[in-house]
């Protein structure tokens, strides 16, 4: 019985705790979604310029940007009370995480760009 006990709260605490991994690849005229556990491509958007992706509570995004060129991007990351973080990264071959305890979020990518 102890141990009938034991797996039911194992099972229950990896349901609650578990999370749902987004990918999305950044290409420069391209946005990729896969699955994060069998790298298959689930969707190919084109686009040009600057979009928004929203990351809901309990997911964690996984953003591989891949321009194919020597590039940055700017990427400000709001948060559902308003807050911003803004950063600028290498677009050449750079992987970005979210977190889970973010909560709601919405990430803006900018262009790719050729000067910092």
């Amino acid at each position: 019985m102890k141990q009938i006990l034991t797996i039911a709260f194992t099972l229950i605490g990896s349901v609650v705790f578990t999370q749902d991994t987004l990918c999305v690849m950044v290409c420069l005229n391209e946005v990729i979604d896969f699955n994060y556990e069998t790298s298959k491509i689930t969707n190919r958007t084109a686009h040009e310029g600057e979009f928004e992706i929203k990351v809901k509570k309990g997911e964690v995004m996984c953003i591989h940007l891949c321009d194919e060129k020597k590039g940055f991007r700017d990427v400000t990351t709001t948060f559902e009370d308003g807050d911003h973080i803004h950063n600028t990264f290498d677009s050449f071959d750079n992987v970005i995480f979210t977190r889970e305890s973010w909560g709601d979020v919405t990430i803006h990518i900018s262009e790719a760009r050729r000067k910092k």
